[in-house]
């Protein structure tokens, strides 16, 4: 794969998109173009509105809906069974420094850091044989760690060693 892709996994309501934000807010200013794909497995995700022509045409049966905007252009797929990689090869754009992805973490292949936070009272969902680089956290202890609070030391890690200028 030509284009640099990391996970950031966790239990639910762990942090993970605040992370993710800041770090693609910091990314962006700095110039660098972020890819964020998200992961939906129970399909509780708003991504369109009911009774809109998107909407009705999807659910009519459509294999891919695509609303073309003048700022943003969105597209549904009608899909069963896809992997992480197959969502990057036909989804992402050219133009792409990092994708950031959140989820996915029983993906294959891919370098994953939890975010895991004291108030959680829980241990890792992840090892190093599932593709776990570091954490991500406030407290936890582990060989590649990061401060959940100083996301800014996220992305020189990232700079350094995912994201090829």
């Amino acid at each position: 794969m030509d284009k640099p892709v990391i996970c950031i996994v966790g239990a639910h309501n762990s942090g993970k998109t605040t992370f993710i934000e800041k770090v693609v807010g910091i990314l962006s200013k700095e110039g660098y173009k972020v890819c964020y794909i998200k992961h939906d497995p129970k399909g509780k995700a708003k991504t369109d509105t009911e009774g809109k022509d998107s909407y009705r045409l999807y659910q009519a049966g459509s294999k891919q809906v695509i609303v073309a905007s003048p700022d943003k252009v969105s597209s549904f797929v009608n899909l069963r069974d896809y992997s992480l990689l197959d969502l990057i090869r036909n989804f992402t754009i050219d133009d792409i420094d990092i994708i950031i992805v959140e989820g996915f973490k029983t993906e294959k292949g891919v370098d994953k850091f939890e975010v895991i936070r004291k108030v959680e009272g829980r241990d890792l969902m992840l090892g190093e044989d599932e593709g776990l680089v570091g954490v991500i956290t406030d407290y936890y202890d582990y060989p590649v760690k990061f401060d959940i609070n100083n996301p800014s030391e996220f992305v020189e890690f990232l700079k350094e060693n995912y994201i090829k200028r």
